[in-house]
């Protein structure tokens, strides 16, 4: 919810929520696109050197301390500019990770699908947040869920297990099968 959400009305939470001018508030889309491409290039190579579900879980810390400063702390352009990257550092780190944290856990076999699927919740989450805000008083009741959210999705990325499985190779049906006549 948090990454799609924050990202998507970035500028109207720096206008209406921070009350910086417009073209202050739109600046955040550089900072924004800049941390989105630092937590994709950070976090990946992280996913490579620990535990993917550990670095699923450093990026849920960050977005953690965004969304906090978005929703406790008094802003100003500066505090407001570092918490959306945050925001999208974690966001776009994230979603560099989770392409290989699917395969780790369920397998090569399907993962087109299967993380097509997974990442309909971030279509869906930011779309709640926007209902959140609509119906519960705006920006603040957003964060708050936002907050929720990570704290639950914190405690799952630092208990959570890979399965176990067998050293078996993945048969895509693109190789071509070895002729053994």
């Amino acid at each position: 919810m948090s990454g799609l959400y924050v990202i998507g009305v970035a500028k109207d939470v720096g206008e209406l929520y921070v009350h910086l001018d417009a073209a202050t508030a739109a600046e955040a889309v550089a900072i924004i696109a800049l941390a989105n491409l630092g937590g994709r290039l950070v976090l990946g190579v992280l996913s490579d050197r620990m535990a993917r579900s550990k670095v699923v879980g450093l990026a849920l810390l960050v977005c953690a301390a965004g969304v906090g400063m978005l929703r406790f702390m008094p802003l100003d352009q500066y505090s407001f500019y570092l918490s959306v990257a945050c925001v999208a550092f974690s966001f776009g780190g994230a979603i560099t990770v989770f392409p290989t944290l699917m395969s780790d856990y369920f397998g090569m076999n399907h993962l087109s699908q299967n993380y097509g699927f997974m990442y309909l919740g971030f279509g869906v989450g930011s779309f709640m947040g926007s209902v959140i805000a609509a119906l519960f008083g705006g920006f603040v009741a957003a964060f708050s869920v936002m907050l929720m959210m990570i704290a639950l999705s914190l405690c799952i990325a630092f208990t959570i297990q890979a399965p176990k499985r067998d050293n078996q190779p993945v048969n895509h049906s693109w190789q071509l099968e070895s002729s053994t006549h």
